[in-house]
């Protein structure tokens, strides 16, 4: 019975290595690259295209304050028809049918109101802080794009290691079991490598599952599914200087998206206070309307007399509040109060942008010796993968050391193909900080890719002891 369980659980497994070369080979054949994959965002994310219809919305209310500055021409117009009966010194009743219509255009064109250009003012700070919102929401994507492509090549990485680490333990097993048939080997040596083989297909399977998340985020992102080539980088990105923090800081100060875009909510904060201030002052404004009249007489007069007259009227209008009930005192300290909000916010997005510059400058910076450090541990481990299957051939190596060194090598190839992602993204996130973000940074760091090598050790032939 449990020989039969195994088997079951062998063919499940062996389906699913099909279904993933099957899968590799949908993905070669459907190759897109990392500018390919920021193309697709930047046309269907849904959060981009909401950015620029937010700013498409805010780049009216620019005309919209301006209109304050010119005529205001309306047109009124009505038609009457009046039926009736009325008496007239005691006589019978008469039908009375009385017609009438009127019309009223005014033109009013606004001389002094000083509300009028604190509005257009808070308008050009308000479309000022869209911009900045929409330049946020780029580099947003860019580094959105970045982060899930890279999780998806490492978890493509992290599938074919394991894969290879399945073939080594296989090998290694096969090994066992022959040295064990002709007497030279012990059980020890098998069960050790059917253990390892048992915990590399749980980890495979974890990996694909992974890499399935991983998958179902990107074709979240850009609204359908694509399949990726494995690429991995080839070529580490320029090393930073330990004393360039200051100037990172600094450039962040004056260009960090977010303080602009708090800079300018206080500018909006500050033209609030003015427009409600403005509400305590006169206005003076030109009227000037022409009125046409027509009238077949009135229900209430005998006889039919009609009239029609035109007019025209031009004035000039004072309007000086006097007392709004306190509303307008209310509306300015609320005003001050916002305005005293906006100088809190702006000071935390300046400091919170200092402290996510020191982070990220650290983390490229660690990122940096982290890569330096697991490339030559993935260098060390084959050293130590070859010397131990040349120890295990002259006898001074049992199998259970090859097969620790092979999953150490591995494990290291899994941490470096993550660190180099991991270094690349706290890159990216560095210049997102300092608004200097863009595609062609993505561009850039495509030219350092290449498609990933197997990691699959090449088959040699094992001597037996």
């Amino acid at each position: 019975m449990r020989d039969k369980v195994k088997v079951k659980v062998r063919d499940k497994l062996l389906t699913l290595l099909c279904c993933s070369a099957f899968m590799g080979l949908s993905m070669a054949s459907h190759a897109q690259s990392l500018m390919d994959v920021y193309q697709k965002a930047r046309a269907q994310d849904n959060q981009y295209g909401a950015a620029r219809r937010a700013l498409e919305a805010s780049l009216e209310k620019l005309p919209q304050a301006r209109a304050g500055f010119l005529p205001n021409v309306s047109v009124v117009a009505n038609k009457n028809h009046q039926i009736g009966e009325a008496s007239f010194s005691s006589a019978p009743y008469v039908s009375r049918d009385v017609r009438a219509w009127n019309w009223t255009t005014q033109l009013t064109q606004p001389v002094i109101r000083w509300g009028n250009w604190a509005t257009y003012a808070q308008a050009d700070a308000q479309v000022t802080q869209a911009k900045e919102q929409f330049s946020l929401a780029e580099q947003d994507l860019i580094v959105r794009t970045a982060q899930v492509y890279f999780d998806v090549q490492v978890a493509m990485q992290s599938v074919q290691v394991a894969e290879a680490e399945l073939q080594a333990i296989n090998e290694q097993l096969t090994l066992a079991q022959r040295t064990f048939e002709v007497g030279m080997g012990t059980i020890t040596d098998v069960h050790e490598a059917k253990a390892k083989q048992a915990l590399n297909l749980a980890q495979r399977v974890s990996a694909l599952n992974d890499l399935t998340t991983k998958q179902a985020e990107l074709e979240k992102l850009i609204g359908e599914y694509v399949a990726l080539p494995p690429m991995q980088l080839t070529k580490s990105l320029p090393a930073l200087d330990p004393t360039q923090l200051n100037d990172w800081l600094t450039v962040a100060l004056r260009q960090n998206p977010q303080i602009r875009i708090q800079e300018a909510a206080l500018t909006v904060a500050s033209k609030e206070v003015s427009k409600s201030m403005a509400a305590h002052a006169p206005t003076l404004d030109i009227v000037a309307n022409r009125t046409g009249n027509y009238s077949s007489g009135t229900i209430s007069s005998p006889a039919d007399l009609s009239t029609r007259f035109n007019s025209h009227q031009t004035a000039v209008q004072l309007t000086i509040p006097l007392f709004a009930g306190g509303a307008t005192q209310s509306k300015v300290r609320e005003s001050v109060a916002l305005e005293e909000k906006a100088k809190e916010e702006l000071t935390g997005a300046k400091r919170n942008a200092s402290s996510q510059v020191r982070q990220s400058f650290a983390g490229v910076m660690n990122g940096q010796a982290q890569v330096e450090a697991l490339e030559a541990a993935v260098e060390a481990s084959q050293n130590s993968v070859e010397s131990n299957k040349i120890g295990f051939k002259v006898g001074t190596r049992i199998n259970p050391d090859v097969l620790n060194a092979e999953q150490q090598l591995y494990a290291a190839m899994r941490d470096l193909s993550k660190a180099r992602a991991d270094a690349v993204m706290q890159s990216l996130k560095l210049k997102a900080m300092t608004g200097s973000l863009d595609g062609d940074d993505l561009a850039a760091l495509e030219k350092l890719m290449q498609p990933t090598q197997s990691t699959a050790p090449k088959p040699k032939a094992q001597a037996s002891r």
